[in-house]
């Protein structure tokens, strides 16, 4: 019954080994078209539920693949790029990942691409992102944000999960959390 994916393209890859990455994905597009479709929009995740598909969003773990180049957020959104974490753990240009011992918060970087990926419609992905980037992303954005998988902390103390002050901010400007069977995550590891 799944009709939509989200699919992780990259984690650490560079610029051009992301465009490489989703140069594979059209590959496979194109070679099993008669089971899955890439979803740039919602009407395209509707049409793959009609057609007995499954639509595949792409998305960045991590914002290394845009450097420090702002530019390539449109480049990466015109491919298809749908989600974008701004940080992968640790800390970024644009923001403090959630294993720093100091979570800077969202840079002055990060609030631009932020603004960018909101006028674009890319959603702004929390997960792996430190307390104070989180509660930084939530207040900036003009759109609801997302931390598309982590779980809430009293599930378990661990430092992916978020703790409550992030999750009311999260709901009260329109945002969700995706729970996240990782082992680590859960209480006892699964």
């Amino acid at each position: 019954g799944i009709t939509a994916v989200h699919a992780t393209l990259v984690y650490w890859e560079n610029t051009e080994e992301s465009f490489q990455k989703i140069e594979e994905w059209k590959n496979n597009f194109d070679k099993h078209k008669d089971i899955i479709c890439h979803a740039k929009t919602t009407n395209d995740i509707l049409e793959a539920k009609k057609n007995n598909k499954v639509a595949i969003i792409f998305g960045f773990q991590n914002s290394a693949p845009i450097a420090n180049d702002i530019f390539l957020v449109e480049k990466f959104f015109s491919r298809g790029l749908r989600f974008m974490q701004l940080t992968y753990n640790n800390q970024t240009p644009l923001a403090g990942g959630c294993f720093e011992v100091k979570d800077s918060g969202v840079s002055r970087f990060g609030f631009a691409v932020i603004e960018e990926m909101n006028r674009l419609g890319m959603i702004v992905d929390l997960s792996h992102a430190g307390r104070q980037t989180c509660l930084d992303a939530i207040k900036f954005s003009s759109k609801p944000v997302v931390i598309s998988h982590a779980n809430p902390i009293f599930f378990h103390k661990s430092l992916r999960n978020i703790n409550d002050e992030v999750l009311i901010k999260l709901a009260k400007k329109n945002g969700f959390i995706g729970l996240s069977l990782y082992p680590y995550h859960l209480k006892n590891h699964g």
